[in-house]
């Protein structure tokens, strides 16, 4: 009995931080929900536009606890890698390094140039990502990924040049789904989420859920990504 009042009390108290994140500036419309797993473990694949207001979003509306697999690369400080590290742990999210955001170019510069991370340490973050993402799906949870990797707005850095720009999406919600099947047995399903921003006085989110799809249903990974990566596009355009 306690565990259910415990995770009650906790998903309250996120939707609290969540819409003091919010902050009265966004204003969400959700089409689709019907296409949402009311129970059992779902991965949601979402356009990633906004570095915060996409999470805050979905966390506000989605009908279900959903736990959001989180980059720290752009920490700046041991203060703030402490900070935001304790934070998300206590949340039980997974969090990640962007490789191409940690390692070095060819000029020796970084794209995140003042983080507190080095290449050596994202073998061991992607490690227990991958460990911590499945035991969320193993417990019958929803897990929120962002497969581009960089929003279109972020206050550190993204290689995103235009407002409307998408990036190739990773296959790493693949690579999660896969071996959460090989640990349960069954398929999870993959929900394509569609984000479109107005902006103005308050800023306008249209959330779109699409059709759960499943990556038994394709002959290879990358065409199983691809066409998330399209669905999660013509959603978000609609």
């Amino acid at each position: 009995m306690h565990v259910p009042i415990a995770r009650s009390a906790k998903r309250a108290g996120m939707k609290l931080i969540a819409r003091w994140l919010d902050g009265g500036r966004l204003n969400i419309a959700v089409t689709g929900d019907a296409n949402i797993p009311r129970y059992g473990p779902v991965i949601l694949a979402a356009r990633h536009y906004h570095h915060l207001y996409d999470g805050v979003a979905l966390f506000e509306v989605f009908p279900r606890e959903i736990h959001i697999v989180v980059t720290l690369d752009w920490a700046q400080s041991r203060i703030a890698r402490w900070f935001m590290e304790s934070a998300i742990r206590l949340a039980g999210w997974p969090l990640v390094l962007r490789p191409d955001a940690v390692a070095r170019r060819d000029d020796g510069t970084r794209p995140q140039s003042r983080t507190v991370f080095t290449e050596d340490d994202i073998a061991k973050f992607q490690r227990r990502a991958l460990r911590d993402a499945v035991d969320v799906l193993a417990r019958g949870g929803a897990l929120l990924i962002f497969p581009e990797g960089y929003p279109n707005i972020d206050p550190n850095f993204t290689p995103k040049n235009t407002p409307d720009e998408f990036l190739p999406f990773h296959a790493g919600f693949a690579v999660i789904a896969a071996a959460a099947q090989r640990r349960l047995g069954a398929a999870v399903p993959i929900v394509p989420v569609g984000l479109r921003y107005e902006t103005g006085e308050r800023w306008r989110v249209r959330i779109r859920y699409g059709a759960p799809m499943k990556a038994s249903d394709f002959a290879s990974r990358r065409s199983f990504v691809e066409a998330v990566e399209a669905a999660v596009i013509e959603l978000s355009n609609e």
